[in-house]
């Protein structure tokens, strides 16, 4: 499998790491609401590897209520029905999560977002194969991550599935603006020819569950579905964290 992460990522994490074991700061910042949090708070969570070591106590508190409300909604992909199930309700503060996981490096994030779609579980057709919606390539090399594939590695764990890369993206992302501001026909078709089978064994005769983030108009999702199909999938469904209603 393709690693989650950039070489360059993970030399500016150790970078970083040492910077801040060298010269401790006073004042770091909670990254998602930016509170300044103690020294000697930030300092009894750093061992922690989870969400909850990098966040405030007022956002600490707010993650543990996210409420788990299961979703789904039924699309049409390559003439097939398509059921997609979601997690969490795509309110300000999940919101507000979910940019900082991916825009923020807050990668900690990732078994908190996995944990909320094991909520899924029964919630969508049986599957054999777990595959992440690939990011694009320029957003790869800006993040230094691959943020679906981190969540989609660690739900696939605790669902005893493979996670396979199964799908590549070709080209750049062409986000110049929001995609909650585009209907769905539109972005089919500029969605059109951008996914492919980048490993066919893998799901030939298989029944696929796509993971991704957050589905606006359930395009990308309808996309990557099509090419699953053309390359040999048995049947393909979708979980995603949250849903824009």
């Amino acid at each position: 499998m393709a690693r989650a992460y950039t070489p360059s990522f993970l030399a500016q994490r150790l970078v970083q790491q040492t910077l801040n074991w060298i010269f401790p700061s006073n004042d770091e910042p909670c990254p998602v609401c930016s509170r300044p949090i103690p020294a000697q708070l930030a300092d009894g969570r750093s061992g922690k590897r989870d969400a909850m070591g990098r966040l405030c106590a007022f956002c600490q508190q707010n993650l543990a209520l996210v409420p788990i409300r299961v979703q789904t909604v039924r699309l049409r992909a390559a003439g097939r029905p398509m059921f997609v199930a979601s997690a969490l309700v795509y309110d300000h503060f999940v919101r507000t999560l979910i940019r900082a996981y991916k825009y923020d490096r807050v990668v900690e994030m990732a078994p908190f977002f996995a944990s909320a779609l094991a909520a899924t579980h029964g919630a969508h057709p049986p599957a054999d194969v777990v595959v992440p919606v690939p990011t694009a390539p320029d957003r790869l090399r800006m993040r230094g991550y691959d943020h679906v594939l981190l969540v989609a590695s660690s739900f696939a764990r605790a669902e005893g599935l493979p996670c396979v890369r199964a799908l590549a993206r070709l080209g750049t992302s062409g986000h110049t603006r929001s995609q909650t501001a585009k209907d769905r026909s539109r972005r089919l078709r500029e969605l059109a020819g951008q996914f492919v089978a980048a490993d066919p064994g893998a799901i030939w005769g298989r029944r696929v569950l796509l993971v991704d983030d957050v589905m606006t108009t359930g395009a990308t999702l309808a996309t990557c579905a099509q090419a699953l199909y053309g390359a040999g999938a048995r049947a393909v469904h979708a979980v995603v964290i949250a849903r824009v209603e």
